[in-house]
C-alpha cells in the first residue's frame, strides 16, 4: 500500500513539474516573440519616413488587412447560423423520432 502511494505522489510530483516547465518554456517563447514583433515594428516605422511609396504600400496593406477581417467575421457569422439551422434540424428530427417511436411502441 505504501509503495503504490509513493508511486502514485511521485507521478504527481513529476507531472506537475513537467507542466510547470511547460508554462516557463512558453512564457519565455512568448517575450523573445514579443521583443522580436517590437524591434520590426520599429524597424518599419523608421522605413516608413524615408520612402513615400512605402508609406503607400502600408497604407493599402492596412485596407487589405480591415477588408480581410471584415469578410471572414461576415463568414463565421454565416457558419455560425448555418450550424445553427443544422442543429434546430437535428432537434425537430429527434422530437419527430421520439414521437414516433411513443406512436409505435406507446409510452
Amino acid at each position: 500500500m505504501k509503495t503504490n502511494l509513493i508511486n502514485t505522489m511521485a507521478i504527481v510530483v513529476l507531472v506537475t513539474s513537467i507542466s510547470a516547465f511547460a508554462w516557463a518554456g512558453d512564457t519565455k517563447r512568448e517575450a523573445s516573440a514579443t521583443t522580436r514583433c517590437d524591434s520590426a515594428q520599429q524597424n518599419d516605422s523608421n522605413q516608413e519616413g524615408s520612402d513615400p511609396s512605402v508609406s503607400m504600400k502600408l497604407d493599402q496593406l492596412q485596407k487589405e488587412v480591415q477588408h480581410l477581417e471584415a469578410t471572414e467575421k461576415e463568414r463565421q457569422e454565416e457558419e455560425q447560423k448555418v450550424n445553427q439551422e443544422r442543429m434546430k434540424r437535428l432537434r425537430q428530427q429527434n422530437e419527430e423520432w421520439e414521437h414516433s417511436l411513443l406512436g409505435i411502441y406507446g409510452g
